[in-house]
């Protein structure tokens, strides 16, 4: 007999939802535990990475930098590629960076990971020398300066 662990469908059950926004996914267990009844859980997230990063950064406990979550998507037809981001700053010291391809975590990166990386690190410093936040004189912002305290889920 297989004998499945609630939990760990439920954390998927949610990423799942989260990844794939407005699908809805019901986990109901109609095993009795211990006497307890039957558990069901649904999941529903309309704004999909949105909604993900606002739950990381809430189980961070940690207070934000920019109110409002950034969010973005592209799609490269030539190429048959989609690419979903979704990025928060917080106050915390650490990044939080999680990707995802068709709906599987990366846990070692790849080259979505690499190249948002990279981009996120220029797109900044760009900002900030036209906006005299940096002088000329100054050395462009490193990768991790740039990244200290983001919470962003790469789906593609």
């Amino acid at each position: 007999t297989v004998e499945f662990d609630y939990d760990t469908l439920r954390a998927r059950f949610q990423q799942m939802a989260f990844l794939n926004k407005g699908l809805a996914l019901t986990l109901h267990d109609e095993r009795e535990v211990d006497g307890a009844e039957h558990r069901t859980e649904k999941f529903l997230y309309e704004r999909g990475l949105v909604d993900y990063v606002e739950h990381l950064v809430k189980a961070k406990k940690t207070e934000v930098v920019n109110a409002d979550v950034i969010a973005f998507e592209s799609e490269d037809t030539v190429k048959k590629i989609s690419l979903e981001v979704a990025m928060q700053w917080t106050t915390s010291y650490t990044e939080s960076v999680h990707t995802y391809a068709n709906t599987i975590n990366t846990h070692e990166g790849g080259t979505h990971e690499e190249g948002f990386r990279a981009a996120l690190t220029t797109l900044v410093n760009r900002y900030a020398r036209e906006n005299k936040l940096l002088r000329e004189k100054d050395e462009n912002l490193t990768g991790d300066d740039v990244r200290e305290g983001l919470t962003a889920v790469i789906s593609r």
